[in-house]
């Protein structure tokens, strides 16, 4: 292992999110009305959910906050409580996009309630399993790359969330493979 990560998951992409409610069975609505306890709210982006209630979207700075009414468990029935099982999908889909953006390959395993993705380089052979835990919290480690090669894919760390703690094993501070040089001999 050359490096393992904690995040705390932030929804920062729609279609990640899109894809993750789907998968639940639900449907994100654009600019649709979202049903709280006290009545109706028009909002930017609502998960419709079976029952009386549903999820909005509320934009924060750079990511989106779930914002419901979990009054009596009627929401966190669907997604979790405080919206803990739809935070994990969103991980999951999210980490998948970024993986195939990146070229990698996929599997995926769901154990204990945990969904272990690794996405494996297919030019080093090197892996990356990604922990997502209901809550949001995830977790990346990296093993079977040399030195700082692993940092090539920490676009997909950065884009599950907030980063809360890198830590470095000695396998990150060996030295990178060499790349091949050609050498062309020349006799006069």
């Amino acid at each position: 292992m050359s490096h393992f990560t904690k995040i705390t998951t932030e929804i920062k992409d729609l279609e990640a999110l899109t894809c993750a409610a789907e998968k639940m069975g639900f449907h994100v609505q654009t600019n649709g009305m979202c049903r709280y306890y006290y009545g109706a709210e028009r909002k930017e982006f609502v998960i419709k959910l079976p029952g009386q209630y549903d999820v909005a979207l509320k934009k924060a700075e750079d990511h989106y906050n779930l914002e419901a009414d979990f009054f009596q468990n009627h929401v966190s029935r669907y997604i979790g409580q405080d919206g803990n099982l739809l935070m994990q999908k969103y991980a999951v889909e999210k980490a998948r996009i970024e993986a195939f953006k990146n070229g990698l390959g996929v599997t995926e395993k769901n154990e204990r309630g945990i969904t272990t993705l690794t996405l494996t380089d297919p030019d080093t052979g090197g892996e990356i399993r990604i922990d997502c835990y209901r809550g949001g919290k995830t977790e990346v480690k990296t093993s079977g790359f040399q030195g700082q090669e692993c940092m090539k894919f920490k676009n997909i760390e950065e884009s599950l969330g907030e980063i809360e703690k890198v830590s470095h094993t000695d396998e990150f501070y060996l030295p990178e493979p060499e790349t091949a040089v050609e050498v062309v001999r020349m006799d006069y």
